[in-house]
């Protein structure tokens, strides 16, 4: 049986976030710091199910959806609710280069 290539799961939204940044290319990355935070869930189809599948927040036992948790003061949340706490980690890790990702 052939050894799995995939990465770990995240565990933290740390490194959810930093897998995502590794993974995303400019233009992504644009997409995301150019969203208006009060716009972040219209990212929730794509983006948003994206990291419930690739990430395992469907697994009761998830870490990372535990960690999701701890980071708004719960013990858990449900998957919907978890991959709106790593869009939104990601979105506030990318603004510092908003204006880099801008057109004049």
């Amino acid at each position: 049986m052939a050894k799995s290539t995939l990465p770990p799961r995240p565990r933290t939204v740390a490194e959810a976030v930093q897998r995502l940044l590794e993974e995303f290319d400019e233009r992504q990355k644009a997409e995301v710091a150019l969203t208006f935070n009060t716009a972040l869930y219209l990212l929730h189809f794509s983006l948003g199910s994206y990291i419930r599948k690739t990430f395992g927040l469907w697994a009761p036992d998830s870490p990372l959806r535990r960690d999701c948790g701890r980071s708004v003061g719960r013990d858990d949340l449900p998957p919907d609710e978890a991959s709106v706490v790593i869009v939104e980690a990601l979105w506030e890790r990318l603004q510092p280069y908003r204006d880099r990702y801008a057109k004049p």
